[in-house]
């Protein structure tokens, strides 16, 4: 067989001249012509010129079905209605004031409302900020000082999770027991010490983990759906028991759902049925404005509380909760009924169903992995846990789906994750994953 790979991107270079030029003109100003690695990708990213419902348009002129949402944000689609006349309601009336407004309450109202975890909550710009500010409160809550984060998980950019995302095996240390591997250069060296590695998914060897470290872990954090490694659900006896670990301990139990919001009403805790003591938000909530959120216990979140006094910790963005992104978040959040996430639950299982399918028929060496709306395609045949079993994928033939999903007309991340949004039709699902279909073939795979 020919190069598969080089084949795709020889296609692809042909369809997006527009983009490429774009591409040469961004990295005169910006280092490699990117301001967010998650979107960039070799030879050059598309770039986009507009996105209405699930279709999204480049300066090539080229239409693909969007399977990713602004890595999982855009819930209802682009360009939704209601979303759209919230906005434009907002501009009319100013898109930032130095006071709040009366939407930032109803906006945590809804998520007071909707979240077991969440008696207060606070809002910021982004998931990195959120994450930071929960484990900062976790640490002013218990007087301790090290946190415990599972190996593969991905909890923003601040410099405390930027340990062991994607570590190289050959120096993760024990599957058992990971060491803790700096993310990138740049981390001072003394934060390793306050970093606990755990393996997802794994209770036994995370109670081990964890009881060493008892007297100086200030929280536990852990994504319900690990979005790093493609969308790998926690088994539930994984979030009971570090439920019931934590709180025998004392420790500070926090979800990052900034993506797993998107399983049920209440989250993935819902989903789950079960409770931490603090939660951080982003995307979805945001409707499709720059976001981020955290929020718990009453006790914890008071710890913010200025109004008696200085707060124990301290917190202010000039951008917090600004009204441009509360019309957005109320808009898309008030979309989110019940019956909305049933739908969305149908439509992921009908995907992922379809795509098991098809690997079975062709005999392909992958898997999909997911759950409700979420779902990510892994090109090994092991099943997919963790991050060790999630190294094990074949990278070249993740990039040539990618490329080649491209080509066929649909935007996946470019680890093949992906997911389906309330405007998503059955004809698109099975069009994608007939387009699997096809690039499988082409690479010599089906």
């Amino acid at each position: 067989m020919p190069d598969a790979l080089q084949n795709e991107i020889t296609r692809y270079t042909a369809a997006n001249p527009k983009s490429a030029a774009l591409q040469e003109r961004a990295a005169r100003v910006m280092p490699g012509g990117d301001s967010r690695n998650s979107i960039w990708w070799a030879p050059f990213p598309v770039y986009l010129t507009s996105g209405r419902g699930t279709h999204i348009y480049d300066v090539d002129g080229n239409e693909r079905v969007d399977m990713v949402n602004n890595m999982t944000t855009l819930i209802v689609g682009h360009r939704h209605p209601k979303v759209i006349e919230a906005l434009r309601g907002q501009l009319d009336r100013g898109v930032s004031f130095p006071a709040p407004s009366e939407s930032v309450i109803k906006w945590a109202e809804i998520l007071v409302d909707r979240v077991p975890s969440v008696d207060k909550v606070r809002f910021v710009n982004s998931g990195t900020e959120g994450t930071l500010n929960a484990i900062r409160a976790a640490r002013a809550f218990t007087g301790r000082q090290k946190i415990a984060k599972c190996e593969g998980a991905y909890h923003g950019t601040h410099d405390i999770v930027s340990f062991s995302v994607a570590p190289n095996l050959d120096q993760a240390g024990d599957a058992m027991h990971p060491d803790a591997v700096a993310g990138f250069e740049g981390i001072p060296t003394a934060i390793t010490e306050d970093v606990v590695v755990m393996p997802y998914n794994n209770i036994n060897a995370c109670e081990k983990i964890i009881r060493a470290h008892a007297h100086e872990l200030a929280a536990v954090i852990v994504e319900p759906v690990n979005g790093q490694c493609g969308m790998i659900p926690a088994r539930p006896e994984f979030l009971k028991g570090l439920r019931s670990l934590t709180k025998e301990l004392g420790i500070v139990l926090i979800f990052d759902e900034v993506i797993a919001f998107r399983v049920a009403r209440g989250g993935a805790q819902e989903h789950y049925g079960v409770t931490p003591d603090m939660t951080c938000f982003g995307k979805v909530i945001g409707g499709g404005m720059p976001v981020g959120a955290f929020g718990g216990r009453e006790e914890i979140m008071a710890l913010y509380d200025p109004s008696r006094g200085a707060p124990r910790v301290q917190h202010a963005g000039t951008f917090n909760g600004n009204p441009m992104t509360a019309a957005a978040g109320i808009a898309t959040l008030e979309l989110l009924t019940p019956a909305a996430y049933a739908e969305l639950e149908q439509k992921g299982d009908y995907l992922r169903s379809k795509l098991r399918k098809l690997f079975s028929e062709v005999e392909a060496p992958m898997s999909v992995t997911g759950v409700a709306s979420l779902f990510a395609l892994q090109f090994t045949p092991d099943p997919v846990t963790d991050y060790r079993s999630f190294a094990k994928n074949d990278n070249k033939m993740t990039r040539t789906m990618f490329m080649g999903l491209l080509n066929e007309g649909y935007l996946m991340s470019n680890r093949c994750a992906g997911n389906v949004s309330t405007v998503h039709e059955a004809g698109e699902l099975d069009g994608f994953v007939d387009a699997v279909g096809r690039v499988l073939e082409r690479a010599g795979k089906a």
